[in-house]
C-alpha cells in the first residue's frame, strides 16, 4: 500500500506540471504587499529558482512561472529492453512508475529509452558500467557526474550513492540506507538530498533531511534559493 501512496503522489505532481525541483520565473521583485511585479527585461530572460523558494511561490501567485511539459510514460518495449540489459527485473515501484506515470524527467530521476537523460544525454540504461556492482540501476542524476542508484538484484530496492569526485576510488559507491519508496518519498517531501561526502573525506551521509544538521557547513555551498539568470 506504501508503494501505491507514493505513486498515487508522484502522478499527481505531474499531471500538475508541478514536476520540477527548479522553476524558470519571469524576473521581478516583491512589493511591499508582497506581491511579484515583473521587471522589464529582454524578452525571453528567466530566472531558474527552486521549487516552494519564496520567489517561486510570490512569482506564482503572480502567474510568472513558466509552465513545465507534459510528462509521458515508457513504452512496455523501452521497459523490458531496460529489464534485459540490466540483467534485472525493475524494482515494482519503478517498473509502474515509468510505465503509467512518466520515463524520468520528475525530480532528479532520469528515464529509460526515449525518457529524461543526464547532462550528456544518457538515460539511466545508456549510464550502465560493466566496471560497477552489477545489478544497480542509476536512476538519478545530480550533477557534476553524481548519481543516485536503486539495487535491482537485493530485496527491498535498497539505494546507493555515488560520486566520483570522492577520490576515493571503488569507495566512491555507498549505501544510503533507505529504500526506493523511502526515497521518492523524500522527494516529494522536498528533503531528498544528493549524495554527500563529508569535509573530512572518510565519512558519507545519508539521503534525507534529518542527516543535514549533522553535516560540516560546505564553504562551496551555493544556495539554490537564490535566482540563477537565464536567457533564452
Amino acid at each position: 500500500m506504501r508503494d501505491d501512496e507514493v505513486l498515487r503522489r508522484i502522478a499527481a505532481r505531474v499531471a500538475a506540471h508541478d514536476y520540477s525541483d527548479d522553476v524558470y520565473i519571469r524576473p521581478g521583485h516583491q512589493d511591499a504587499s508582497g506581491m511579484w511585479v515583473v521587471n522589464p527585461m529582454p524578452e525571453g530572460t528567466r530566472w531558474l529558482v527552486a521549487r516552494g523558494s519564496q520567489e517561486h511561490l510570490a512569482a506564482l501567485a503572480a502567474d510568472a512561472v513558466d509552465p513545465l511539459p507534459p510528462l509521458e510514460p515508457a513504452s512496455v518495449q523501452a521497459v523490458d529492453d531496460a529489464e534485459q540489459v540490466l540483467g534485472h527485473p525493475l524494482p515494482p515501484l519503478l517498473r509502474r512508475i515509468y510505465l503509467e506515470v512518466a520515463n524520468g524527467g520528475f525530480g532528479p530521476v532520469l528515464g529509460i529509452a526515449g525518457g529524461c537523460t543526464d547532462d550528456l544525454g544518457r538515460t539511466a540504461i545508456d549510464r550502465l558500467n560493466p566496471r560497477e556492482p552489477a545489478g544497480l540501476l542509476p536512476i538519478a542524476h545530480w550533477g557534476c557526474a553524481i548519481y543516485s542508484y536503486v539495487d535491482c538484484a537485493g530485496r527491498g530496492a535498497m539505494m546507493w550513492g555515488f560520486d566520483p569526485n570522492s577520490g576515493l576510488g571503488e569507495h566512491s559507491f555507498y549505501s544510503e540506507g533507505i529504500p526506493l519508496v523511502d526515497w521518492l518519498d523524500a522527494w516529494l517531501n522536498g528533503c531528498l538530498e544528493p549524495p554527500h561526502l563529508d569535509s573530512d573525506r572518510t565519512s558519507w551521509w545519508g539521503a534525507t533531511n534529518p542527516e543535514r544538521g549533522r553535516r560540516q557547513p560546505d564553504p562551496e555551498f551555493v544556495d539554490p534559493s537564490q535566482p540563477t539568470l537565464f536567457q533564452a
